[in-house]
């Protein structure tokens, strides 16, 4: 089985400052860390059978849809999926999401993408769906596989 994903590994910069005081002398020691990205992408031609691949969409990617909907376009490029497969989602964030309805449908699937549209239970109007969906970081946990 062959697993596709995208990684990002970040070091963030640390810096110890002691100060030593003694009677008649002051030492100061400062310890700094380099801060380093690393961004590891794996890009091949093709998935080869079986083939997975698995992502999780930003909050941000909301979009407004009549009523108290939103809907949200999700990329899937980047598996070189030979064919459409099988998507599967869930939501994932800090509140409310239990609220939601309609992420597991998907709409429109392709082997570079597919659309999901979610409605609330509670009768929020779209723009403000789309705001608490940010402030809530509601992102979409996916996984794409064909047999």
């Amino acid at each position: 089985m062959e697993i596709l994903a995208t990684t990002s590994t970040e070091t963030t910069t640390v810096s110890t400052v002691t100060t030593v005081t003694t009677v008649a002398v002051t030492t100061v020691t400062t310890t700094s860390t380099t801060s380093t990205t690393t961004t590891t992408t794996s890009n091949q031609t093709s998935c080869t059978f079986p083939c997975v691949c698995v992502g999780i969409s930003s909050s941000t990617l909301w979009q407004a849809y009549p009523s108290n909907s939103m809907y949200m376009n999700i990329d899937t490029s980047n598996c070189t999926f030979n064919q459409t497969p099988l998507y599967f989602t869930s939501m994932a964030g800090s509140a409310s999401h239990y609220g939601l309805t309609g992420y597991g449908a998907i709409y429109s699937p392709t082997s570079t993408s597919f659309t999901i549209y979610i409605q609330n239970v509670f009768d929020w109007n779209s723009s403000y769906l789309i705001s608490v969906a940010t402030i809530e970081a509601w992102n979409v946990n996916w996984f794409g596989l064909y047999y």
